[in-house]
């Protein structure tokens, strides 16, 4: 479950990336800060993507794992890094979001510094798995 947790919060970083107009495409770039309608239509979707996705991961879970995982949070170093990024990755999306940025170096620099250590870490883990 916990691992699910950082694709999550990375698809809510993807989500204010592209509603906050951190980006921009083609010749003319488009103003900011964005709408807020747009804005405030990102951070719903993010509350769906959270909403729904915990509900999703946690009842698929058996009762004993459910109970055990507090303690797996408090034991484990590794838990904890994984839930500090998703925590991270998901203030650092909202922060991007609900700002009003007239400048595309901040909104960038928080997308990059968000998403570039969650990755490595996604990355290294895999490879500690398999070997």
């Amino acid at each position: 479950m916990l691992r699910g947790t950082r694709w999550l919060a990375l698809l809510c970083l993807v989500i204010a990336a592209l509603a906050g107009r951190t980006f921009p495409t083609g010749d003319d770039p488009t103003a900011l800060p964005g709408p807020l309608g747009i804005r405030l239509y990102a951070l719903v979707l993010m509350v769906a993507v959270w909403g729904f996705g915990a509900w999703r991961r946690y009842r698929a879970m058996r009762s004993g794992v459910r109970m055990s995982l507090w303690s797996l949070l408090r034991r484990l170093g590794w838990a904890r890094l994984i839930v500090g990024q998703a925590a991270w990755c998901t203030l650092t999306a909202v922060v991007i979001v609900t700002v009003p940025w007239s400048e595309r170096i901040v909104p960038q620099v928080l997308f990059w510094v968000a998403l570039v250590p969650t990755l490595l870490t996604v990355w290294f883990e895999r490879a500690a798995i398999r070997t």
